[in-house]
Parts: C-alpha cells; sequence; structure tokens
C-alpha cells in the first residue's frame, strides 16, 4: 500500500529526473495521475504546440506552411511522446486506475502533455520551454524527421512546381520484372529540356520492390543531379 511518503519520495525522484523543482507539488502529483491529469494534459498539449511550432518557424525558413504542419506533427505524435516517457523510465511514475495492468501508448503520452503542463502552470513559459527543448524537440532531432516528411518526391515535385510555372513530374514505368510474389519495378523521371530550357534533358530511374520505393530513389536521383547543377539548394 502506497503511503504519503511514497508518493513525496516519488514525486522528487521525478522532480530530479525532469530537472525542475515544483513550488506546488499537487501539480506533479495530478500529472501522474491517470484520473486526474486530462485537464493539464490538454493545456500541456496547448504549450508543447506552440513552443515546438515556435522552434520550427524560427529554425527552418525554408520549409513550407504544409510541410511545417506535418513535421510539427510528427515531433509531437503520440508514438514519440510514448519513446520519450519509456526511454526515460518515466512510466513507472505514472499511477494507474485500479484494475488496469498494462500503461497504453496513450496513456503515456498523455502523461508527458501533463506534465509540461504542470511546469507551465507552476513556473511559467521559460521552465516548460527548457523541458521541451531538453527531452522533446531539439534541432537535431527536427533535422532527422525532415527527411521522413520532406521526401524526395515531394522536394522534387515543389521544385518543379515552383521553378517550371506549375509543372508536375510524373513517374513512368521502365520495367517490371520477377514472379508475382516478388516482383521488382523500374521507375524514372524525366524533366523534358523542352520544359527546363537547359540543353538536355534530366532523367533517373530507381529500382525497388514497390513502385513507390522505385520511384523514390528515381526522384532522389534527379534530386542529386539539380543539386550538382547548382538549381536546387542541398537538402538538410
Amino acid at each position: 500500500m502506497n503511503t504519503k511518503k511514497d508518493f513525496a519520495d516519488a514525486l522528487k525522484r521525478l522532480e530530479g529526473e525532469i530537472g525542475y523543482s515544483f513550488s506546488n507539488d499537487l501539480l506533479l502529483q495530478k500529472a501522474r495521475t491517470q484520473s486526474g491529469n486530462k485537464r493539464s494534459a490538454f493545456f500541456g498539449d496547448a504549450v508543447l504546440d506552440f513552443v515546438v511550432s515556435e522552434h520550427l518557424f524560427r529554425n527552418f525558413a525554408d520549409l513550407e506552411q504544409g510541410q511545417l504542419t506535418t513535421l510539427k506533427s510528427h515531433l509531437v505524435c503520440d508514438e514519440k511522446l510514448e519513446q520519450i516517457v519509456k526511454k526515460n523510465g518515466w512510466d513507472d511514475y505514472l499511477v494507474v486506475e485500479e484494475g488496469i495492468s498494462r500503461i497504453s501508448k496513450k496513456m503515456n503520452s498523455t502523461f508527458l502533455e501533463a506534465v509540461v503542463g504542470a511546469i507551465y502552470l507552476d513556473g511559467g513559459l521559460a521552465p516548460a520551454e527548457a523541458f521541451i527543448y531538453k527531452f522533446i524537440v531539439n534541432r537535431r532531432g527536427a533535422e532527422k524527421e525532415i527527411k521522413n516528411v520532406v521526401s524526395p518526391k515531394v522536394r522534387l515535385y515543389e521544385f518543379c512546381q515552383q521553378q517550371y510555372g506549375g509543372f508536375r513530374p510524373e513517374p513512368y514505368l521502365v520495367s517490371e520484372d520477377g514472379p508475382p510474389h516478388d516482383r521488382t519495378f523500374e521507375m524514372g523521371y524525366i524533366l523534358k529540356k523542352e520544359i527546363t530550357d537547359l540543353r538536355t534533358d534530366i532523367s533517373a530511374t530507381g529500382t525497388g520492390k514497390t513502385k513507390s520505393d522505385a520511384e523514390t530513389k528515381a526522384a532522389e536521383k534527379v534530386n542529386r543531379k539539380l543539386i550538382r547543377m547548382g538549381l536546387m539548394e542541398k537538402e538538410f
């Protein structure tokens, strides 16, 4: 049976791990209690959204609105928040309702959002930002996610639309080989010289076990050619 001392000791340990000492311990206690942390999580989600949005806006000026939105969603999705909780062992501090034997992904992500909300309510924006930048989002982590968000195909499409009057290159099938259960596809892209006003066409092909994978590899090769020619900016 948990005693008041047990709760107090757990709160102190958690404070040490998250790097913030609460003036009002009740806020942290509510954050770690599944039955009482949903209001704090609601507020923490808004704080997290604001801080991450500002971070991306200031540090990734080359990304369009849609890319920023997608990147933010990747950085603060339930899967990411759960990974942070489990990586740090904070799920051990979550007090769950009676009868629950397994902590779910959503419970962990809600817990982390509640901690963010509790820190803000206790100390304001500065310590909440410090916690978010230390544990949830940083420039290096965002740059890794960009590779998932800004795929070679998206980069190629956006480049062509901006540079060549809305032109959207379409992938074409070069070949497909192998039995039905183990096909290999070769897909290609071509930017005709009539569109680019260059002396020659720019083209490349890629192979993969799916058409989408082959298209991605082909687009990546075209992008590399455009970068070498000084037409497209280097990737992050």
